[in-house]
C-alpha cells in the first residue's frame, strides 16, 4: 500500500504536527510567563536557560545561536543586553583565540533559576490535568514518530528542523 494511503495518511501526520505544535505553546506560555514575571523577554530567557543547562553554565555564541534559534546578531545583541545586566560575562577562548565563551554570573544563574523553578511548578499543574501516565506514552510515541522522520530526511537522531529567528 502506498504511504499517501497508509492509515491516517498525510492528514494524520498535518494533524500531529498542529498538536504538538499547540502543546509546545502550552508548555512554552509557562516559561514565557516566568520570563515576564522576571523581567525579561522571551528570547533573553532562552539564552539564560541555554547556559543555565550547559556544563559550567557557559557556551560559545554560535552555540547559543544555533540552540535557541537565533541569528548571529540577535544573539550578540541578546549577550550584550544580558552583560549590561550583569546576568553573563563573556570570556576569551583559551583554546581558540578567535572566539569566546559566554558565561553566566551568579546573579545570571540565580535568575535562570527563579525563571526554572517557576515554569516547572507551573509545568507540574499542567501534567496534573493529564490522564496518569499520558505525558509518558506521548513523550515516548513522539520518540518514535521524530526518530522516524528525522532518518527519513537524512537528518541525525535528536536534531529537530528549525530556522533561524532574529528576536
Amino acid at each position: 500500500m502506498p504511504d499517501t494511503e497508509r492509515a491516517g495518511g498525510p492528514a494524520a501526520l498535518d494533524r500531529l504536527a498542529r498538536q504538538a505544535a499547540r502543546l509546545a505553546q502550552l508548555v512554552n506560555a509557562a516559561t514565557q510567563a516566568a520570563a515576564v514575571e522576571a523581567g525579561l523577554t522571551h528570547a533573553d530567557a532562552d539564552v539564560l536557560l541555554a547556559l543555565y543547562r550547559a556544563h559550567e553554565h557557559r557556551l560559545r555564541p554560535t552555540t547559543l545561536a544555533a540552540g535557541c534559534g537565533l541569528s548571529s546578531g540577535g544573539t550578540s545583541n541578546i549577550i550584550n543586553r544580558l552583560a549590561q545586566a550583569g546576568y553573563v560575562n563573556r570570556e576569551a577562548n583559551a583554546e581558540d583565540g578567535r572566539s569566546s565563551w559566554v558565561q553566566l554570573t551568579e546573579e545570571g544563574r540565580g535568575l535562570a533559576g527563579l525563571v526554572t523553578d517557576t515554569a516547572a511548578a507551573e509545568h507540574a499543574r499542567l501534567l496534573e490535568r493529564l490522564p496518569e501516565g499520558i505525558a509518558e506514552a506521548l513523550a515516548a510515541l513522539l520518540d518514535t514518530a521524530v526518530g522516524q522522520l528525522e532518518a527519513a530526511a537524512g537528518q541525525p537522531a535528536g536534531r529537530a528542523l528549525s530556522g533561524s529567528r532574529a528576536r
